[in-house]
């Protein structure tokens, strides 16, 4: 079969507020890393012919989109769905069954089927959802379209048939994913994946796990187990990249250095391959020892991105963050030390939040914390998600939202957003003021003059420049949007 995996236009979903985004985006352009292994599972373990078209990386709207579907000519088209940009997968499908009726459509994304499973289905263009991790099963599904083998043997899919949901045998879940065959990153347009707080250049991007242990109260990740690729499976795929001429890397999973011993260990791996590369993860603050800090230098690892999200010990507390202030500071003293680079990520508008001043004295921490860079965020309260659950039970959060979006998506909605003290409008602001008083700071701004070495350097750094001071990026404007017209 002919399949073509798209990575889809996440404009129009849901969002916080409409007149000023978060410039999150502006850290990059990075694969779709569900997209790219299952890609790499129907190329190494199957005869399907697979593309895959990042629409996203590649900036192009729907009638370039459907220019490139009509080309192909697939049998079938898989993507992702993350819920607040569900209308972006919706307006996909209805472009699809517009142009070949007969291509089926089918789409994952863990945590979203498990919370709205019926409600995607009630949408007639949508054939198929695969229930959890997908590589095996969304081979299955496509041998038995094939073959003509009985759909109600294909476990870990649903459809719906007579009016009725079927959903045979449990969700995927793969133990050892070391088996799985490395991404297809050989079909995907990596020229345009680039860290924009990096080089600038072109990044390989490797993922090391899969799951996360940690149970914090805002986090919709759906797997709390943590499962993790050998030494020399994290060395083989950045050879890939590497033998392309990449020389910078991000390691795009949760829990990098989960332990000391694991961020020591992948170092001692890169330091017997690789002499000339840099390279960053996300990790936690509380995992930083001297000897990992030492031996991660060694490697070439320039920045650490950590998700702090507050910025005292009773908030931290209460989102179950599981580590301190004081424990954050030390880490990023250790870095800092080493003359490692990082980066932090802070959340405003939790239910901590009640005050105005709350807000400002995080965006104070951020700034005395001495890290070179910050990311702040609106709270969304994720359907499934603790907070969202205690949010709904006291009626701050109405609990029908998101069953409501998924069966009638309207374009640029507002996500419900923890509003009992601060109004989305106080937030909105707020967040434009973190992020200006953040990085237009005359010492920050100096700094980040004094560290460009290139012209991409200086064409990214004055992009970001224009989205802090409210110019440029992602601001937003509340319009309805036909879906005739979309797909038009």
């Amino acid at each position: 079969m002919k399949v073509m995996l798209i990575n889809s236009l996440p404009k129009d979903g849901a969002y916080a507020t409409s007149d000023w985004d978060t410039a999150q985006e502006d850290i990059g352009a990075f694969p779709p890393i569900g997209l790219s292994y299952l890609a790499g599972y129907l190329l190494k373990r199957t005869h399907h012919e697979v593309v895959i078209l990042d629409a996203v990386a590649e900036r192009i709207d729907y009638p370039q989109i459907q220019e490139q579907i009509l080309k192909f000519n697939p049998d079938i088209v898989g993507t992702t769905i993350f819920t607040p940009t569900f209308y972006g997968n919706l307006v996909l499908a209805k472009l699809i069954k517009r142009i070949l009726p007969k291509c089926y459509v089918c789409m994952g994304g863990v945590q979203h089927v498990r919370m709205f499973l019926e409600e995607t289905l009630q949408h007639p263009e949508i054939d198929f959802l695969v229930r959890g991790e997908g590589e095996i099963i969304f081979a299955k599904l496509l041998d038995a379209l094939e073959t003509g083998r009985p759909l109600k043997e294909v476990e870990g899919i649903s459809f719906k048939k007579d009016g009725s949901i079927i959903s045979p045998g449990k969700e995927g879940y793969i133990t050892d994913i070391n088996d799985l065959p490395p991404p297809a990153f050989e079909i995907m347009p990596r020229n345009l994946y680039k860290n924009r707080i990096g080089t600038g250049k072109q990044v390989g991007t490797v993922a090391t796990s899969r799951g996360c242990p940690y149970q914090c109260t805002f986090c919709d990740h759906p797997y709390r187990t943590f499962r993790s690729y050998s030494v020399e499976r994290i060395i083989s795929e950045m050879e890939f990249f590497y033998k392309r001429g990449v020389r910078e890397f991000v390691f795009f999973d949760d829990m990098f250095n989960i332990t000391p011993k694991r961020a020591i260990d992948i170092s001692d791996g890169i330091i017997e391959r690789f002499s000339d590369i840099v390279w960053s993860f996300r990790g936690r603050a509380d995992q930083i020892t001297e000897e990992m800090v030492r031996k991660i230098k060694i490697a070439g690892c320039t920045q650490i991105m950590f998700g702090l999200e507050a910025a005292k010990n009773q908030d931290l507390k209460a989102i179950k963050k599981n580590i301190t202030i004081e424990e954050f500071l030390k880490g990023t003293a250790l870095c800092k030390k080493a003359g490692i680079k990082t980066s932090a990520n802070y959340i405003i508008g939790f239910p901590e939040h009640k005050t105005r001043q709350d807000v400002l004295d995080l965006l104070d921490f951020a700034i005395k914390c001495g890290t070179d860079y910050s990311q702040f965020n609106i709270l969304l309260p994720y359907a499934g998600t603790e907070i969202y659950n205690g949010g709904v039970k006291r009626k701050i959060i109405p609990g029908d939202f998101w069953s409501k979006y998924i069966s009638n998506p309207q374009p640029n909605a507002y996500i419900p957003i923890w509003e009992e003290y601060l109004s989305r409008q106080e937030l909105s602001e707020l967040l434009k003021l973190c992020y200006q008083k953040f990085y237009l700071r005359p010492t920050k701004v100096i700094e980040k003059i004094l560290e460009i070495k290139s012209f991409t350097q200086l064409k990214m750094r004055f992009q970001g420049m224009l989205t802090v001071m409210g110019f440029g990026g992602f601001r937003r404007k509340k319009e309805k949007v036909d879906y005739e017209k979309k797909v038009a």
